[in-house]
């Protein structure tokens, strides 16, 4: 019996002898595939290269067991890309335990949460679940809960990381590393505060602290990011928007000081249609700015799929440490029926630093294009199609000096998400 099948089965039978005394028991499944056609995502195709097909799996059961002021939470998932491992593989790599955490409520207003478990707050441009990447991500983390009232909450989250980047160290003591966008953290320290109220009005403010590590030396920086994110919608409109700023050194010791902002419309023209008109701005370095400072805005752990087009040429791929974005888009929503939806966005995008020899900051234009239907509450496609038309600075900058007239991906995904409650 393969270690998956031992695991699964031993949260099957775990489910069933615990259902005579739990006060709740839910499981929850997630299926999904997604195929891909790549003929430039992420970074410009070049002439005479093919485009690629690449399918990729997740497979996903959660177990949500709750007794008085206890709830225990398991996640377990195999996600993978199609045909990389044999079929008579002895081995999978790709099965892990996602989530794993429990949460005690002291009180109505204190609770305690700690396990691997995942870290979302506001709209995921800090920090998130990465849903888009069948693996998702989460942390090893400890969660102070306090809720003031119904309205408003205070979280503290503390994470830490074992690899101390020691030579003396043995390979089995390297235990893990977190690295986003070039930046390892030791530690991760968030304050998060949330305020909504039933007159449609957000608001929240972040304070995230990352201890990052130089890998040749193992020296220790810290930098700070600070910032509020807020919403509020009237009848048939809506305007949100956040701000974000970044101070001390990152992982090469650089001073950091940099900036997110975005501010965005949402225009309800009806119950089947709005769009939202929006920018966002995320500083970057000039061409001439000093080898000691670092003027570009990192995104960290934020699902950085939702933002800045879905080819994810920006902050998803080497666009780190660079020099920064301009993002100005269009994005609609039309409802044709309470099953089926199609989402048409279009960005235009330049840099928000200076590029030397006097390159044009234009980067290029993106259009994406998403339709989504719903089968029933457990069975949900979506298949999208998206542009980038590219100007010259984005071959500069993407290194690729002949590249295809026509930038494309292409993409449908099949979700499968059935849940039920055992009591």
């Amino acid at each position: 019996m393969t270690k998956k099948t031992i695991i699964v089965c031993t949260l099957l039978f775990g489910a069933t002898q615990a259902n005579a005394q739990v006060d709740s028991l839910k499981i929850g499944l997630d299926f999904r595939t997604r195929a891909e056609l790549d003929n430039g995502q992420k970074t410009l195709i070049a002439e005479g290269k093919y485009a690629e097909t690449t399918v990729l799996s997740r497979a996903r059961m959660n177990m949500d067991y709750s007794y008085q002021n206890l709830q225990l939470y398991f996640s377990i998932q195999d996600a993978r890309t199609w045909g990389e491992n044999a079929s008579t593989a002895s081995k999978n790599q790709n099965f892990v335990l996602n989530e794993a955490w429990a949460k005690y409520q002291f009180t109505p207003k204190v609770a305690f949460k700690i396990g691997r478990q995942m870290l979302s707050y506001d709209d995921e441009r800090l920090i998130g679940g990465l849903d888009w990447a069948m693996q998702g991500r989460s942390f090893d983390a400890a969660k102070g809960i306090f809720n003031f009232n119904k309205n408003s909450k205070l979280e503290a989250v503390l994470t830490y990381n074992n690899d101390d980047n020691d030579a003396n160290d043995s390979a089995e003591n390297e235990i893990y590393d977190i690295v986003d966008g070039g930046e390892k953290a030791k530690s991760l320290q968030i304050l998060h505060y949330q305020f909504q109220n039933a007159k449609k009005f957000q608001f929240s403010s972040i304070l995230l602290n990352s201890v990052v590590q130089n890998t040749p030396t193992g020296t220790y920086y810290d930098m700070l990011t600070m910032g509020v994110n807020a919403k509020k919608y009237f009848e048939n409109f809506g305007i949100f928007g956040s701000a974000y700023y970044q101070t001390g050194k990152n992982t090469n010791a650089q001073s950091k000081s940099a900036y997110q902002f975005s501010i965005n419309a949402d225009f309800i023209i009806s119950k089947k249609f709005n769009a939202v008109l929006g920018t966002e701005w995320l500083s970057g370095g000039d061409y001439d700015t000093q080898s000691t400072d670092n003027k570009s805005f990192s995104p960290f752990y934020g699902t950085n799929h939702k933002f800045n087009g879905y080819m994810d040429y920006f902050f998803v791929g080497n666009h780190f440490n660079s020099y920064g974005l301009n993002d100005y888009y269009l994005k609609t929503t039309t409802k044709f029926n309470p099953k089926s939806s199609l989402i048409v966005n279009l960005h235009a995008f330049t840099t928000n630093g200076k590029l030397a020899n006097e390159q044009s900051s234009y980067l290029g234009t993106e259009a994406d294009l998403v339709f989504v239907h719903k089968f029933s509450k457990m069975f949900v496609m979506n298949a999208g199609h998206s542009f980038m038309f590219a100007g010259t600075s984005m071959e500069a900058l993407k290194a690729v000096n002949t590249p295809k007239n026509t930038q494309s991906w292409s993409w449908i995904q099949f979700n499968f998400v059935p849940s039920f409650r055992l009591k």
